[in-house]
Formats: structure tokens, sequence, C-alpha cells
């Protein structure tokens, strides 16, 4: 049998809706709890009725890493649609045990050949890896240099995103090296990124909202220095206008990248967000 490669990504990983949309992509969801009510990230619950729905909670939902059954089923599906080698897309460990489960229930299917990435991010961070694994596989690389291309394109990519609030990482418990800004007297607009451990770490604070994505547009342009070959995308937990604000005008203020993306956030992130968020990653692929 011809070798084929598969890419197989958490809901988290916040994936573009257009690389989805390939065959050789499947998505196990992580669950998202309202009560006793459990739901599958990006399955049962899309972001704008989560959303709808965080906003007359009583109590704040909760999340886990996607069930064995979620994972299983997808390996299933793409084995029984030809894949045999199967490269495995996950947000960082110290935030999820999403990895580990994969890696663990992977054995299960000895005949198929999988290795698990660790990005050390997460959201639109992590789906820039499953981006650019999309763009290689569609260029006919083999699985072995596949796998050295993710694991170095992986330490060059990075998300920032702003949230106005710290209350909802706070009450979920991914607070992080972000710990040190709780209890602030100023009312701060908080920018994070995950360190190169994997774990949330600030990366600078802001007075207002404006000065949060001047500071974002700041790092990154830092980040992509005098490189042509990179990619960009900016994402949004329930702030449409201001998302599409941003990518235009990083669309216009960029010009070396060869896509720029744009989307939503998981229901799963947005309970430990909450509404607001706008994330901006970057992959510089020199």
């Amino acid at each position: 049998m011809d070798n084929k490669i598969a890419i197989l990504v958490d809901s988290c990983s916040d994936v573009p809706a257009a690389i989805m949309e390939k065959d050789y992509i499947e998505m196990i969801p992580m669950e998202v709890y309202f009560g006793q009510e459990s739901l599958r990230d990006r399955v049962d619950i899309e972001p704008d009725e989560f959303y709808e729905r965080l906003k007359k909670a009583n109590k704040l939902p909760s999340t886990s890493s996607p069930t064995g059954e979620s994972i299983h089923s997808a390996f299933q599906s793409l084995i029984d649609r030809g894949y045999n080698q199967i490269i495995a897309i996950c947000i960082s460990s110290a935030l999820s045990g999403t990895a580990q489960q994969v890696s663990i229930i992977s054995e299960e299917f000895p005949d198929i050949i999988t290795n698990v990435i660790n990005t050390k991010n997460i959201g639109i961070g992590s789906g820039l890896t499953a981006v650019y694994a999309s763009q290689l596989i569609d260029n006919g690389i083999n699985f072995e240099e596949l796998i050295t291309e993710l694991e170095r394109s992986a330490l060059k990519t990075k998300v920032f995103f702003y949230v106005p609030t710290l209350d909802y990482l706070i009450a979920g418990g991914r607070i992080g090296r972000v710990s040190g800004m709780v209890g602030s007297i100023l009312k701060i607009k908080p920018i994070i990124s995950c360190d190169s451990d994997g774990v949330y770490y600030p990366v600078a604070k802001a007075r207002s909202e404006k000065s949060a994505i001047s500071k974002i547009k700041r790092t990154i342009s830092e980040l992509i220095g005098e490189s042509k070959n990179y990619n960009l995308a900016v994402v949004h937990g329930s702030n449409p206008t201001l998302m599409e604000n941003v990518y235009e005008e990083f669309k216009e203020s960029f010009d070396g990248f060869k896509n720029i993306f744009k989307g939503d956030i998981s229901p799963a992130l947005g309970v430990h967000t909450g509404p607001g968020l706008i994330g901006v990653g970057v992959q510089v692929l020199d």
C-alpha cells in the first residue's frame, strides 16, 4: 500500500476552516461542560452558541481533554479513508493531556505509523503548525522529513492574545506564569503567550485595547525581522468587529506573508479566556 499521510488535530488548535476541509485532516473534539451536560467542542456546540450560553450561565462551564472514544474514532476514520501515516498536532502538553492521550491510543493501531507533535502552543499558535503540515503534504514531502520540519517550525511559531480580563483564566486554573499579574490595582489589558515549555506567560501589559493591539503588532514585527516567508493569523472570541479591524490592519502593514488567516477560537478555549479575546499567530518559516 502506498504511504498516505494524514493530520490529526485537536479542536483547541483552531485550524482555519479552509484547511479543515481537506480529506486528510481529522479533528478530535475537547469536551465542554455546562453543569452535567457534556458537549463536544466544535461538534455539539459552536462558538456563537457557546458565548450566548455563557452569558446566561449561573456557573462557569468547564472543559476536559477529548474522550478516548473520540480519539479512537478519529484514528479509525483516517484509516478507513486509506491513510497509514498520521501526524498528530496537539496543543501544549503543559495545558492539556491531549498529546499524551493521543500517543497512548495510537498504540492500539500498530499497523499505522503515528508521530505526536507537542506544539507547546495553544489555539492558532498550534493551528499554524497544522497549516504548515498541510502545505508540506500538498508538496509531496515524506513522513520523516515532515516530522523534522514541523518540529523545527514549531519553535518559530508563536501566538499572542489579548484578553479584557484574567477572571476566566483564574477560574479555570490555567493561569500559569500570568499569576503575577493577578491582584494588580491597575486596569491592565494583559498580552499573553506560551513560553518554551508551553506555559502561559505575560508578554506585556497595556492600559487600553488599542495599546494592546499595538504592542502585539510590534512584537510580531520584531519576530518576523527581515523574513519574507511567514504565515499570519488573527482570531477572536466573540469579538468579530475588532478581529476584522486587526486583520485588515495586519494585512496592510505586513507585506511578506505567504498566507494570512482569520477565524474564531473554539468554545473550549473560550471557557478559559471569556469573551473579547483577540489572538494573533505568527509562523516564521525561514
